[in-house]
């Protein structure tokens, strides 16, 4: 089982989408996947028309010590993809969490029985609070979605050095390393010069962990999670649909290496 955090710690992009849809893509192709949603906004099980009304959710499982994961896992209407949903509750959940024993490492501790699942990917919160702490404990990697803006390039050191500081002192506890496993561009249009330059500035910092796939603006991404899908299901043969079938089978690609 691989765990994949997808993170950024700048919201708008894209990386609720790219969680939804990498994981839908991958249950696609056979894949046993499961999307754990970390951010008490819970966009990404909105996005899968997930209900959280009388059920428990991932508040409950980061709280409660009696709390495990098959308490939690909600079937999607996708075959294949599974979901630990997320709402408002985890909030409240992440102050009584922050003031917990061993609280870096609870959703690694909860994530550790599952053995059905080929890959885990983690939906984190766009802060770098106790929440994303913890997906960063659970993951062996990160993908981090950047958009082509000067605010997003003044983050990507800020991004590193966050991971940096989390494996010397934290994941050094539990002798665990989490590794950038990529960079995903997001609302990709390089036609203006501040696009191309940020994109060729992230080429020299990242390199070879660009993705060669880029995810272009696409508006049927956003109406495809309004309406409780995946964008392969709303609209197989738009750009982004394309895109993200794309970054998947990269991803996969990379993943057997």
């Amino acid at each position: 089982m691989k765990v994949i955090a997808i993170a950024n710690q700048k919201g708008g992009v894209g990386k609720t989408t790219t969680a939804i849809n990498l994981s839908a893509a991958l249950a696609k192709l056979k894949k046993k996947v499961l999307i754990v949603d970390t951010d008490p906004q819970g966009h990404a099980t909105i996005g899968l028309g997930i209900e959280t009304k009388k059920k428990k959710t991932i508040a409950e499982l980061l709280t409660y010590e009696n709390c495990e994961s098959a308490d939690v896992i909600q079937k999607t209407y996708i075959k294949n993809l599974d979901i630990i949903p997320s709402d408002l509750s985890l909030s409240v959940a992440e102050m009584k969490l922050s003031m917990m024993g061993a609280k870096e490492f609870k959703l690694r501790t909860k994530l550790s029985d599952l053995k059905k699942y080929d890959y885990v990917i983690i939906d984190c919160p766009p802060t770098f609070g106790t929440l994303a702490i913890n997906a960063f404990t659970a993951a062996d990697q990160v993908i981090l979605p950047i958009q082509l803006s000067y605010f997003s390039l003044e983050g990507v050191s800020n991004f590193i050095d966050t991971i940096q500081f989390i494996n010397k002192d934290i994941n050094s506890i539990v002798n665990h390393v989490i590794k950038i496993g990529g960079v995903l561009i997001t609302f990709c249009d390089t036609r203006a010069n501040i696009a191309k330059e940020v994109l060729s500035s992230i080429e020299r910092v990242f390199g070879r962990s660009m993705f060669s796939t880029k995810i272009p603006q696409n508006v049927r991404l956003n109406e495809a999670q309004s309406h409780g899908k995946v964008v392969f299901d709303y609209d197989p043969k738009c750009k982004g649909a394309m895109a993200y079938e794309a970054f998947a089978k990269e991803f996969l690609e990379r993943s057997t290496v």
